[in-house]
């Protein structure tokens, strides 16, 4: 990966790491430390400012450091990101793609495809995980066993009086949501699951994990039939 890259990619995750962080009250360590681990990324690109950049052991409260102080992370974070645009001027296409990161709310999702979307490539992983999520919330909410199509079948059936999961009764919307996750299957998850390709842009991965995320939020508000 080239440098610009390396910085860009740094610069979009510290975008994203600003968005989740409250405006006031308590905070918990971990997005701190994800901070450090950003500017380490780029610390040999940015030099001698980057240990000043970074939350310091001291804004740690407990002796796990379970929590930090706000306007410390704050100040770091924001320092770290006027650096980043006033002396590599990253694109507003990286500001984007931090925006579209940090829309994702799935927990496991975003925990599955974090590090994958931070590497150089081999984006079709970031897919695989995203609908192996998907596969395990239908498996887990609906009882049902299988994967890909037949799983989608039998818990999301696109008949409703046939569904475990049924996402809305009203006939055309719940059969809609039951083809959208049968077209993920057959056309994301069967190829990253028996191909290997480099054809997937971090991009492109992004907005198919921001896609599964809405429905992995839709299929959560599902009523589960009873047997």
């Amino acid at each position: 990966m080239n440098q610009n890259d390396r910085l860009r990619i740094a610069y979009a995750r510290a975008q994203g790491l600003r968005n989740t962080i409250p405006l006031t009250g308590l905070v918990r360590g971990v997005p701190a430390r994800d901070l450090n681990t950003i500017i380490d990324s780029v610390g040999d690109l940015i030099g001698d400012q980057a240990p000043q950049l970074k939350v310091p052991e001291s804004a740690f409260y407990e002796s796990n450091g379970e929590w930090c102080n706000l306007d410390v992370l704050r100040s770091k974070l924001g320092q770290f990101l006027s650096l980043m645009e006033f002396a590599y001027q990253p694109s507003n296409k990286v500001v984007e793609v931090g925006s579209l990161y940090n829309s994702i709310q799935d927990s496991d999702l975003k925990a599955r495809c974090s590090d994958l979307l931070s590497a150089p490539g081999n984006f079709d992983r970031v897919i695989n995980q995203a609908t192996q999520v998907l596969e395990d919330r239908i498996r887990k909410l609906s009882g049902a066993e299988g994967t890909g199509v037949p799983l989608v079948n039998t818990a999301i059936n696109s008949n409703l009086d046939r569904a475990v999961l049924r996402i809305s009764e009203d006939r055309e919307e719940h059969e809609g949501i039951a083809h959208i996750c049968r077209g993920i299957m057959l056309a994301f998850r069967n190829p990253t699951h028996h191909h290997l390709t480099d054809d997937i842009s971090r991009e492109d991965a992004l907005k198919v994990c921001a896609f599964i995320d809405t429905l992995l939020a839709t299929i959560g508000r599902a009523r589960v039939a009873k047997p």
